[in-house]
């Protein structure tokens, strides 16, 4: 109720403001005036120089209502920068998820019901033929303690992860601060940025993992690490070299779960490899819980960034069709302000398709001009949207890659909705009689 009171707000209390003897004096509904100054004189010589005269006056008659075309081009531009923005977020969202996908060199990995000895585990891995590589994790349940105190925990609760010294196959999504783990480190752990800020945690601290049953242990936090997904079933893992945990949980040549990398590297291939080692380790008397590949891991996380990308994208879309709407309606009113100019021009002899054409390019230029703002508007603007976006869903800047091919396709989109929008002005000017044109006031 409330926009279109104030919408109408300013075109109502500007007319309400004229005076009886400007009302009086004005002409009709052409009123706006063309060449009083240096961008109109501009645009008139550009028009009569590389244009024939119905399209000069075209490009002309666009400028002669400034104020009406800059509401008209601010929707539209709207419209384009949301459109470029979007898909340049799209693109970066993919670009950070290769990246981070990229950090995982394995295709699979396999978690068991009970600890399990983990030469074992990697031999019947290792034997299968298509397996070219594979290693073992252990995990233990784990509470952070700062200076004796329980830390609020996130999720449901934290996973004290050993990985093997020196592995290459995996590293945390984003490494906000600090570093990672190196082959030599002792007792030392990455926890989450969100569990490290919610307790107060610096680098450097000294932190005591409450291992249940298995007592305490210290440690030294030398890194914060962000994810910008979390694995099926994974609750806040503390990473840590695995001969430290082993020493830190006094159990050696356990495993929870084996991570491998396959001969090839396609997702039907995978899991079949994965679903055969599964049988394999059930035939040897080691239950499995679960399985994950990396590539379907991979499109379940493209599916639900794809739900934000598509809601923002309707958006725009939507954008785009009111600029359109609007589009037609100035054309419209254009139309209506110009009947006594277009039934003259009918009385000189201009014909049907040139009263058509001259509305057409002057709504195909709107549209070409709100293109030409919006490139380098959604340029600038590209990048601080992909972080403030990036921060909002993970606390991290995305890899920023602007979306040019979607700069042609915005082109096109335009240069459509801008044609049909011109369409129906352009069709309704045509079947004004000249009489009736030439008598209107």
């Amino acid at each position: 109720i409330a926009v279109p009171l104030l919408a109408a707000l300013w075109p109502v209390l500007s007319g309400t403001a004229i005076t009886v003897r400007e009302a009086i004096s004005t002409y009709g509904l052409g009123g706006g005036h063309f060449g009083a100054n240096r961008l109109d004189r501009l645009i008139e010589r550009f028009g009569q120089r590389f244009l024939s005269a119905p399209y000069a006056v075209a490009l002309g008659n666009m400028f002669r209502r400034k104020g009406r075309m800059i509401m008209t081009q601010s929707v539209l531009i709207l419209a384009g920068t949301m459109f470029l923005t979007v898909l340049s977020l799209s693109s970066s969202i993919n670009l950070t998820l290769d990246n981070v996908f990229a950090k995982h060199k394995y295709d699979f990995l396999v978690i068991f019901d009970d600890d399990e000895r983990v030469d074992r585990a990697i031999d019947l891995a290792e034997n299968h033929p298509n397996i070219e590589y594979a290693e073992v994790w252990f995990e233990h349940g784990a509470s952070l303690l700062k200076e004796g105190q329980r830390l609020k925990e996130a999720g449901l609760g934290a996973q004290l992860v050993g990985i093997p010294n020196g592995s290459d196959s995996f590293r945390p999504n984003l490494i906000v601060a600090g570093r990672w783990l190196q082959p030599d480190d002792g007792p030392t752990v990455v926890i989450r940025k969100d569990t490290a800020d919610d307790n107060g945690v610096k680098v450097g601290d000294t932190v005591v993992l409450d291992l249940g049953e298995l007592g305490d242990a210290e440690w030294q936090v030398i890194g914060f690490y962000q994810n910008v997904f979390s694995d099926i079933g994974e609750t806040d893992p503390i990473y840590a070299n695995l001969n430290a945990v082993f020493k830190a949980t006094n159990k050696h040549n356990r495993g929870t779960q084996i991570r491998a990398r396959t001969q090839f590297h396609n997702e039907e291939y995978v899991q079949t490899v994965t679903t055969q080692l599964k049988e394999m380790y059930e035939v040897k008397g080691i239950d499995v819980s679960e399985s994950i590949v990396l590539k379907e891991n991979r499109r379940n996380v493209d599916s639900q960034f794809a739900i934000t990308i598509t809601m923002m994208l309707v958006l725009a879309v939507l954008m785009a069709l009111v600029g359109g709407i609007g589009l037609m309606g100035a054309l419209s009113i254009s139309v209506v302000e110009r009947t006594r100019e277009i039934g003259v021009m009918r009385a000189i002899g201009a014909k049907t398709p040139t009263i058509l054409g001259m509305f057409i390019m002057e709504g195909v230029l709107q549209g070409l001009i709100s293109w030409v703002i919006v490139v380098p508007v959604s340029f600038v603007l590209g990048k601080p949207l992909a972080n403030a976006l990036g921060i909002a869903l993970f606390e991290a800047n995305l890899d920023y890659q602007y979306n040019f091919s979607a700069v042609l396709v915005w082109l096109v989109v335009i240069l459509i909705i801008s044609t049909l929008a011109s369409i129906i002005p352009a069709r309704s000017a045509t079947v004004v009689s000249v009489r009736d044109s030439l008598a209107y006031a």
